[in-house]
């Protein structure tokens, strides 16, 4: 795998990448796109080219590759922010578009938010384990989907504890045998044992991340949280308890970019700047046309 330099700047306008995963079989990030509904590939040039872009697709939130199967997941909703917005979708759409990795074309489209009739719906993030099994939030309902390898998606876990005003229910990975989840607005983390997901508790912290987004596993088995909004920083989380409590290790700063998520690649971290500060305000008149990759040392 070629080096990858400390920053990669790309250019789109309006583009706005909520989410970003690395195919390292392809040598490119994957990142999505809130304003247009479509996924693209950036190389570590800065290169950006369009992979995939589907009607049913309104604004492309967390994206997750699954490489064995040749195959990317993303979730699809509709905040208002994007130029496939439409009334009756607003604040309402959860949906999953699984295309194929190496073409970009669409394999399948799911209705999650079918799975939960009446309130609101948002997808927001997804973790994939070992066995293709995709876990997806949904920050506008207190819902947590569950994909099989075969396409099929039921609800998890659905409890009021992940309710709240704005968004609730985001980032999320997955290992062994359960899930670690970010509540963005209260800026919290739950654990949910995936055998028995009612038993889920939230792991003690001595501090909260409000605007906590992204989470991925570091190389040495750390936990990195991004956070946005109030908080503005990228953390690694430790745990001598599986995560029945966790501190911080280590912090950096992002800055006022809206960092959304991130990516391990090797034993690297890298962080997508998203600017999505720039398109949720009605105030914008000048969109946002290059966006940032940073690797962060944590």
């Amino acid at each position: 795998m070629p080096s990858l330099p400390e920053m990669i700047r790309f250019s789109k306008m309006a583009l706005y990448p909520e989410g970003i995963d690395y195919d390292a079989n392809g040598n490119r990030f994957l990142v999505s796109s809130l304003r247009e509904g479509i996924v693209g590939a950036v190389r570590g040039d800065g290169n950006y080219q369009v992979l995939s872009q589907d009607s049913n697709m309104v604004s492309a939130v967390g994206i997750r590759i699954d490489s064995a199967r040749d195959r990317v997941l993303v979730c699809n909703s509709d905040v208002g922010v994007s130029v496939h917005t439409k009334p009756e979708n607003q604040g309402k759409l959860a949906g999953l578009g699984v295309f194929q990795l190496s073409t970009g074309a669409l394999i399948k489209y799911i209705d999650l938010a079918a799975l939960s009739q009446g309130g609101g719906h948002f997808c927001n993030d997804i973790a994939l384990d070992s066995n293709g099994t995709a876990y997806a939030t949904d920050s506008f309902s207190p819902i947590i989907y569950k994909i099989s390898a075969d396409l099929n998606a039921s609800v998890l876990l659905k409890n009021e504890r992940f309710a709240g005003e704005g968004f609730n229910l985001n980032g999320v990975v997955v290992k062994d045998d359960y899930l670690l989840v970010t509540k963005y607005n209260e800026g919290v983390l739950f654990k949910i044992p995936l055998n028995d997901p009612e038993k889920f508790s939230q792991v003690t912290i001595a501090e909260t991340f409000p605007g906590a987004d992204g989470l991925l596993w570091a190389a040495d088995g750390s936990l990195i949280v991004i956070a946005n909004a109030q908080t503005n920083k990228a953390l690694k989380l430790t745990s001598a308890d599986n995560w029945a409590s966790a501190t911080v290790a280590n912090s950096v700063v992002t800055g006022e970019v809206f960092a959304t998520t991130g990516v391990k690649i090797n034993n690297d971290v890298y962080v997508l700047h998203a600017m999505l500060h720039v398109l949720f305000n009605p105030e914008t008149k000048q969109h946002v046309e290059a966006f940032e990759i940073h690797k962060v040392q944590l």
